[in-house]
């Protein structure tokens, strides 16, 4: 289910409706109603998911979906208990219905059902900065000059926020520090190709970051899809750096300048990374792991390992092939 701080449902809506504006057949109970969106492998009875995997995968759906976007093959092997849309292309379909389901809160809406923004006496908010409804300001906070705060955001007590950079879909810890022009909160880089060219894929998850996390200058971190994005206690970010949709930042990780971390990549606690490191998605980076400047990581990394290169591979093997071609090359000169 959504985050009620920072989405509204705008339904419900049956199966039936939902494939009606799809020109699309209804498998099971047609008039099933929903009035939130997950993802397949988390579905719930009140959700929309789709699903574009193999038939054979078909398993990874959530027997308590409620209704699900699939394609022909798979809809056939499904249970008769989840509620199946058959289209050509789930993730298209779901692109252009998912927007239409829930609704982002955004900062410059009049109307909204949200608590008004509270500030604590002792936090310090300066007078060019925005807050939209449903804010909380914690104790001993300061927001420096034209910081945009979205609407439902929580920041805890003593934290620091610097000028100029944009929160929202966020729940901030105490004693956090997020230096000038830094992004958290935003759409993630999911795009599913349709007929009229590619489209951003709605995301509805959120941005996580714990007590004491340091986040520098210029750094971006999208919001989860459906899942949250997750910076954990501690942990501290150099300037410049990506964070895509689903990660999740272990407890006192470092990364330094310049790295990008693709989506849903999970970083272990304790985990250094060097300037202009790179991980591909859906990688694990163990516990403790170190990881070389310059590193474009594509596969996962066990705990405690150092690993360097492109791609990456553990330094010891790394070194040995680059002294054997600092060997070949000074032989063919010879």
């Amino acid at each position: 289910m959504h985050d009620l701080r920072f989405y509204r449902s705008l339904g419900p809506f049956s199966a039936k409706v939902l494939a009606d504006q799809l020109d699309a057949e209804v498998i099971g109970d047609a008039s099933r109603e929903i009035i939130s969106v997950a993802s397949a492998v988390n579905c719930g009875r009140s959700e929309l998911s789709f699903f574009d995997g193999r038939p054979s995968d078909g398993n990874s759906i959530s027997p308590e979906a409620g209704i699900c976007l699939v394609t022909e093959a798979v809809g056939e092997i499904m249970s008769d208990d989840i509620t199946r849309i058959v289209v050509s292309d789930p993730k298209a379909s779901f692109t252009a219905l998912a927007s239409k389901i829930v609704h982002r809160r955004e900062p410059w809406e009049e109307r909204t059902d949200l608590p008004p923004t509270t500030i604590a006496n002792s936090a310090n908010v300066a007078p060019s900065s925005t807050l939209a409804a449903g804010v909380e300001i914690g104790a001993h906070t300061s927001i420096g000059p034209n910081v945009s705060i979205g609407p439902g955001v929580r920041i805890g007590s003593s934290c620091v926020i610097g000028a100029g950079s944009v929160i929202e879909t966020s729940l901030i810890g105490n004693g956090v520090t997020i230096k000038a022009n830094s992004v958290l909160g935003g759409s993630g880089f999911g795009l599913a190709p349709t007929s009229d060219g590619l489209k951003y894929i709605p995301h509805f998850g959120r941005v996580i970051v714990q007590d004491n996390a340091g986040i520098g200058s210029c750094v971006c971190i999208d919001r989860g899809a459906f899942d949250d994005t997750v910076i954990g206690e501690g942990a501290k970010i150099d300037n410049l750096v990506q964070i895509g949709h689903n990660v999740k930042i272990g407890r006192n990780a470092i990364i330094a300048a310049f790295g990008g971390i693709s989506g849903s990549v999970q970083v272990g606690d304790n985990v250094m990374m060097g300037g202009r490191v790179g991980i591909g998605d859906h990688l694990k980076i163990g516990d403790g792991a170190r990881l070389a400047a310059d590193s474009a990581v594509m596969r996962d990394v066990p705990a405690k390992e150092t690993w360097a290169g492109t791609p990456a591979k553990p330094i010891k093997q790394m070194m040995r092939e680059v002294a054997w071609l600092t060997k070949q090359a000074t032989q063919r000169r010879k």
